[in-house]
């Protein structure tokens, strides 16, 4: 730092103000000028002090301009009552069962309110998985959405007496051709009277049901809508006419792989301070032997997420935490071998809004920062000089 000393030399003062309104404006002067008769004097301790300053202000002032413009403190999080009209919600899964064919596996739902639909398929899709995990059926699939939706046609619903599946792959007509063919016998059948190699059962929607008589495992894909009350959704063995059979029930296997598990509308961009977390995700379970039920309890919490000024427009969204744990049951004594997901709702939700501060306000902490350094090590390097004068 550089200080001011006196000087033994004489030199004239600065002049003063000969007019009385300049003299009234000279006394309102915050910038006090020291007078010539002081020389300027540059010590080592005031290097150090100087080297610190400029350090500490370029790291300070580097933090705040990271801060700002990746927007670590634009995070704002409040609670507030859950009071959204939502009365179902989506659980978007991806899970692949290693072991359990898609025509021995079910999908079940159950809630408080006494609801039980048994072998859930709307807006899911059941793909066999061969022994390496991977996917057996390579073509396209097509979601069926829910049939109240207007997007859902009749022909496009496997599970639909109406439906009308491609006779030849991709998306090319022969002309002289059948306009539906449902089953995977009907498809081959058609390319042998049309004089056309038979493809792969891998490409032909129809023939999924032969890949899952081929492969031993099976994925599980899609939207499940629920009720939104604290319910379970089980994978179970198949059910027929309200009853399980002994041999189902004895080979299940509950091995399986959760690739996604997230709650809520999937358009909505997420985000937090701490990053947004699907604990379930990548989780995997082997079985070591039979007769086991997996079970996870999943505490749901409504959550929103907003932008500057479009915050509380997007619609509420769900993050949840996760505990799970594994037995054996005992068959014959109520229990079956299962993997369940147990939920539950939080009555409060979580507001997490993204809203960077003003530029201006940047600036003034900018300011504030280098200003303030400067003052409080000017004010060190003064009581170094002092020190330094009575030694």
């Amino acid at each position: 730092m550089i200080g001011l000393r006196k000087r033994s030399s004489e030199s004239d003062d600065e002049p003063v103000p000969s007019s009385f309104l300049l003299r009234k404006v000279a006394a309102v002067d915050l910038f006090t000028k020291p007078k010539e008769d002081y020389c300027r004097s540059q010590t080592r301790a005031g290097a150090i002090i100087s080297i610190i300053t400029v350090f500490a202000v370029g790291l300070l002032a580097s933090w705040e301009v990271m801060s700002y413009t990746l927007g670590w403190n634009a995070y704002k999080t409040e609670l507030s009552v859950d009071t959204s009209p939502e009365k179902n919600i989506t659980f978007n899964i991806d899970i692949t069962f290693m072991q359990e064919p898609c025509h021995d596996l079910f999908l079940d739902v159950s809630d408080v309110s006494g609801t039980f639909s048994i072998n859930v398929t709307e807006n899911l899709l059941k793909t066999p998985v061969d022994v390496g995990g991977n996917l057996a059926y390579l073509g396209t699939r097509r979601f069926f959405t829910d049939p109240r939706s207007p997007l859902y046609t009749r022909r496009n619903d496997p599970n639909s007496p109406d439906f009308c599946g491609r006779c030849f792959t991709g998306n090319k007509a022969i002309a002289g051709g059948k306009n539906c063919c449902n089953t995977c016998e009907e498809v081959m059948a058609e390319h042998d009277r049309k004089g056309l190699p038979r493809p792969n059962k891998n490409v032909v929607e129809q023939c999924i049901g032969e890949l899952s008589l081929e492969n031993p495992g099976c994925n599980y894909r899609g939207a499940l809508n629920v009720r939104k009350v604290s319910g379970v959704i089980f994978f179970t063995p198949k059910v027929i006419k309200n009853t399980i059979k002994m041999e189902d029930l004895l080979k299940f296997d509950a091995s399986h792989v959760i690739n996604k598990f997230s709650i809520g509308d999937e358009s909505v961009r997420r985000h937090s301070r701490r990053g947004v977390l699907n604990p379930l995700e990548k989780q995997r379970f082997n079985g070591s032997g039979r007769f086991m039920k997996v079970r996870y309890y999943l505490n749901i919490v409504p959550t929103t997420y907003g932008s500057g000024a479009s915050s509380g427009l997007h619609p509420p969204t769900y993050e949840y935490s996760a505990n799970w744990n594994s037995r054996e049951v005992a068959i014959g004594y109520g229990g079956f071998p299962s993997v369940e997901f147990s939920f539950d709702f939080f009555p409060m939700q979580v507001n997490n809004n993204f809203k960077r501060e003003p530029i201006y306000h940047f600036l003034v902490q900018l300011c504030g920062i280098v200003g303030g350094l400067f003052v409080v090590l000017g004010l060190v390097d003064s009581v170094v000089a002092r020190l330094t004068r009575l030694v």
